[in-house]
């Protein structure tokens, strides 16, 4: 036996470093793999969550209701351009000064001066508002009005003079005017009005015409005051009518009843007329 060590052996070139690029390896992996699960796990997470978000049923809300209400007008705005209280005062007011039923408001024209057209089953009122120290002040045609002769039936055709000329000092500075008005029917798209030397567009609205024009408060009305011309023109521009829409002759309903035009003709001879339907 000898107590001498074995001599020192050494390793062959470029052993070291390989043996040592082989740990290397063999420790990063495995911390890469240590570390690469939990991320992979959270990546799963995410992918989980947003799929179930997506599957998720949308949150309920209110019922739908069963009816889809889509005609009926503002109440505050019947088409007037004033609150359903107006419209009802003016309704009523008129009505109760001409002494007639109940009044329904067809149009309101606010001009140099505020002016109603309303009609009854039976009658038409002109009502002026606010005018000679009257809230309402209307008169009323008996003609039957529901029936049209033709494509227009005219149902007032009236005059004012100045207020300077009335010697009432409470209509002192009240304009003159001229009122022409009546119904259509449905053909109807555009109505003019021509009278001293003058020609203006009609208001057409709810199956109803309207024209008024304004003179100086010291105006007076023409000792040979004519009726002027009346245009109505379909919306392609036809002329419907001409005159000063008073249609000669007469017009029957379906029971043979004069109801248009000379009620004094004999019925065999008239013209059917036709149902007036407001709009």
């Amino acid at each position: 036996m000898t107590s001498m060590l074995p001599p020192t052996r050494d390793l062959p070139p470029g052993r070291h470093a390989r043996i040592r690029a082989e740990v290397e390896r063999a420790v990063t992996g495995r911390r890469r793999r240590r570390l690469l699960f939990p991320v992979l796990a959270g990546v799963a997470s995410v992918v989980t969550l947003a799929v179930s978000v997506a599957l998720l049923p949308p949150a309920p809300g209110p019922p739908a209701p069963a009816v889809q209400v889509t005609t009926s007008p503002p109440p505050e705005e019947p088409g007037f351009g004033v609150p359903v209280d107006t419209v009802k005062a003016i309704e009523e007011g008129c009505a109760r000064i001409a002494g007639v039923g109940e009044a329904k408001l067809y149009q309101l024209l606010e001009q140099e001066t505020r002016w109603a057209l309303l009609y009854t089953d039976k009658e038409e009122l002109g009502c002026t508002l606010g005018q000679g120290g009257m809230e309402y002040n209307s008169g009323f045609s008996g003609t039957e009005v529901r029936w049209l002769p033709g494509h227009l039936a005219v149902d007032e055709n009236s005059a004012r003079a100045g207020g300077d000329l009335n010697p009432k000092p409470v209509y002192a500075g009240m304009p003159g005017s001229r009122t022409i008005a009546g119904r259509v029917d449905d053909q109807v798209a555009r109505v003019t009005y021509t009278i001293d030397g003058r020609t203006v567009e009609g208001t057409i609205a709810h199956g109803t015409f309207a024209v008024r024009i304004h003179y100086p408060p010291n105006w007076t009305i023409p000792n040979d005051d004519a009726r002027g011309v009346l245009n109505a023109y379909a919306a392609d521009g036809t002329l419907l009518l001409t005159g000063d829409g008073y249609q000669p002759g007469c017009w029957v309903d379906p029971a043979g009843k004069i109801v248009q035009g000379d009620t004094r003709a004999d019925p065999l001879t008239c013209k059917p007329a036709t149902p007036w339907v407001p709009r």
